[in-house]
């Protein structure tokens, strides 16, 4: 017995150390939450648990999905032989280049790139303790004590895991996210990018570009598309996903004939890499295809896009840029960054359920240097002499002294003698809208004088867009960031030149709304800093609406189309034709993008003109419109089929002078992985070099 007992014993011992030691072997104390232990069954439970109402609105977008645009009768309408995409990568690029669709580009604009941070721990630990104690890391190293945690290598840091520790759903309101998103200013640098530093510790890029997330990046295209990190998304968060969609099914690529541009949002375009990934993109497919491109950006894309434009010169813009598709364009800027930096949002969330709370606020639109990029322009007072400014006060004077509904408004109007100012944009003698909803019927600009309306009141004290006001509010009721940052952010963004509305010497497809309830202008009756001093959100006590697409009102947005038609219809050198496109507008919605084609069979513009585009939401518009809203705008099967109306520019490349002819199949695949125009240094420009190396 006393034998069994000891064999007993000694077996117990080795299984315990057995399990000691696999416990050492195996054991991980990394914070992996937002890639480990945890499912979507998990997310989904999460959700449903916290906000009903959030879970039922994904399980309908899951049930909603369809495949409507993706006709069979268009399948590889884009190649010369449409059974190309059945062979080599290679074979499928020479068809492409000798059919009759361009290479497309697209933009993301504001929290619509997927973005990750990496962490150097023991970095992050010495400088930013305080980084590490609101995540809930407090180790670098190897600890077997349960409760030590120590931050992975990378996390998805817009949108993150719902389990993640810096999770941004109303669940609760910590600070890790706000802490990691942030930046470092150094005025000391000379140039506006280099002043805007990464957190020792720290470094943020879009999805794609990190070690775990290299070989995932589709072409860049998982960075801007599908951005919740759930088995379902939104119509808003889909981003780029139905476009990248329909186009490959019309036989396009992606990082060979369809190229997506990720940045880092946060950054304003000074700042962030479109600076040079997008001039460089647009010559790398060129190159590969021997044709011009279509640049299509959404929201605060558009900045980046026309920044970019305004520094080209004529000869490469004509040379390499078929047109440019300006989606819901922010060029004047927006009435929501004056709102967020006084008194932060409540509502600042996607999809009216996934939002930062005021801490994690504090995080990202002070570290925003984009956010203040967007701050109402100062155009209503820069132009106010200007004749084609001239003619938009003259026509919105008309508009509000001739109303379409009295007699002497009808007889003005239909007055088929007169010349109407901007004549190119139709008059409210006909309509662009059905006869209910909350915009009018009748076809009118609805923009506002943005010099006579204050766009900000506080204790009474009125705030106009003209910098000088700007500067001030900036300096006496800001609070997301230190005071001058934020000034000096103001006068880094004004080194793009985007407030001058420069014309784009390209052909222009301009997609705006104004058929949308949108916040116009704030009042608060206190100090907005009675609330924020104790990190609570400071509401106005007013909020004005106007016209737009629920979140760009159309005084920021029309206007620098109307210059630039202005431009084109009175001779301006350089200012090529621009359709002015009105989203949900039934009147002249039948008209061609294009309006001739050359001696070679290209299609081109030559007239200034007005279209409507219908959309999906037109029989719910008037109760809802969230499907034809600013982000939804880019799922709807009429836009999308916009863009392919304007790639298909009916240019063929000369084959044997390009890329895709001259480079093997394998090293075409390669360079779909490796994305050197957007991972190469700011520096490295010699596009032709990566082609034709030894390798190549």
């Amino acid at each position: 017995n006393l034998q069994m007992i000891s064999r007993r014993i000694l077996f117990a011992s080795l299984l315990a150390v057995g399990l000691i030691c696999s416990f050492y072997v195996f054991h991980d104390n990394t914070d992996r939450s937002s890639r480990f232990m945890r499912t979507d069954d998990l997310d989904m439970h999460m959700i449903a648990s916290s906000n009903p109402e959030l879970a039922k609105l994904l399980a309908e977008e899951q049930n909603n999905e369809t495949e409507d645009i993706y006709l069979d009768d268009q399948i590889n309408t884009c190649l010369k032989n449409v059974d190309a995409s059945d062979r080599s990568t290679k074979e499928q690029l020479e068809s492409f280049v000798e059919g009759e669709c361009a290479p497309v580009i697209v933009l993301p604009g504001l929290i619509g790139t997927r973005l990750v941070v990496q962490i150097d721990c023991e970095v992050l630990r010495e400088k930013h303790p305080e980084i590490m104690e609101a995540c809930g890391w407090n180790t670098c190293g190897f600890s077997l004590n349960p409760f030590n945690k120590k931050p992975d290598t990378e996390y998805t840091l817009w949108f993150p895991k719902l389990t993640s520790a810096m999770n941004v759903i109303r669940i609760s309101d910590n600070k890790c996210f706000g802490s990691l998103v942030g930046i470092q200013f150094n005025n000391k640098k000379k140039h506006a990018y280099g002043r805007y530093e990464a957190i020792e510790g720290l470094n943020i890029t879009w999805y794609g570009n990190t070690p775990n997330t290299y070989y995932d990046a589709d072409g860049g295209f998982n960075a801007i598309q599908n951005l919740l990190p759930l088995p379902v998304q939104t119509r808003a968060t889909k981003e780029f996903y139905g476009i990248a969609n329909y186009l490959r099914r019309l036989g396009y690529q992606k990082g060979l004939s369809l190229f997506a541009i990720p940045y880092d949002f946060r950054l304003a375009h000074m700042m962030n890499s479109v600076m040079y990934t997008l001039e460089r993109t647009i010559k790398y497919a060129y190159e590969l295809t021997g044709k011009k491109v279509v640049i299509a950006a959404h929201s605060l894309g558009n900045l980046n896009t026309l920044s970019v434009l305004s520094r080209m010169k004529q000869e490469d813009k004509d040379r390499y840029i078929a047109a440019y598709v300006a989606i819901a364009p922010p060029l004047g800027g927006a009435s929501l960054p004056p709102r967020v930096h006084i008194g932060g949002d409540e509502r600042f969330v996607l999809s009216k359920f996934i939002g930062i709370q005021f801490n994690n606020q504090k995080g990202i639109f002070g570290a925003s240097s984009s956010i203040i990029e967007l701050l109402p322009s100062d155009s209503f007072f820069r132009f106010r002499n200007e004749p084609w400014m001239q003619e938009l006060l003259h026509r919105i004077e008309l508009e509000e002294e001739y109303d379409i509904d009295t007699p002497e408004g009808q007889a003005f109007w239909n007055n088929k003698s007169a010349k109407f100012p901007l004549s190119f944009f139709p008059n409210p003698s006909v309509d662009c809208f059905p006869e209910t909803g909350f915009r009018p019927a009748e076809c009118r600009t609805m923009v506002s004088d943005l010099a006579a309306e204050p766009l900000v009141t506080i204790e009474g004290e009125e705030f106009y867009a003209n910098q000088a006001d700007i500067e001030r509010l900036i300096e006496d009721h800001f609070v997301m960031t230190d005071t001058d940052v934020t000034l000096q952010m103001y006068r880094d963004t004004l080194t793009n030149n985007i407030h001058k509305f420069v014309n784009p010497g390209v052909q222009v497809v301009y997609v705006y709304a104004s058929h949308l309830e949108t916040d116009f202008s704030f009042e608060w009756e206190v100090n907005p800093r009675i609330d924020t001093v104790f990190e609570d959100f400071s509401t106005p006590a007013k909020t004005i609406k106007k016209f737009g697409d629920a979140t760009v009102e159309t005084s920021y947005s029309l206007p620098i189309a109307l210059k630039w038609g202005w431009e084109h219809t009175n001779g301006v050198n350089n200012a090529k034709p621009i359709k002015i496109v009105e989203y949900c507008s039934m009147y002249n919605d039948e008209a061609p993008i294009w309006d001739t084609i050359d001696a070679n069979g290209v299609f081109k513009m030559n007239k200034t003109e007005y279209i409507g585009l219908e959309c999906d939401c037109k029989f719910d518009i008037w109760q809802n419109g969230d499907a034809c809203s600013h982000a939804g705008i880019l799922q709807d099967d009429n836009f999308i089929g916009l863009v392919y109306e304007v790639a298909l520019t009916g240019e063929k490349g000369n084959l044997k002078k390009t890329a895709a002819y001259k480079l093997s199949n394998d090293y075409l695949e390669e360079l779909t992985i490796l994305l050197p125009h957007l991972r190469k240094p700011r520096w490295d420009t010699d596009y032709k070099k990566w082609f034709y190396s030894s390798k190549a």
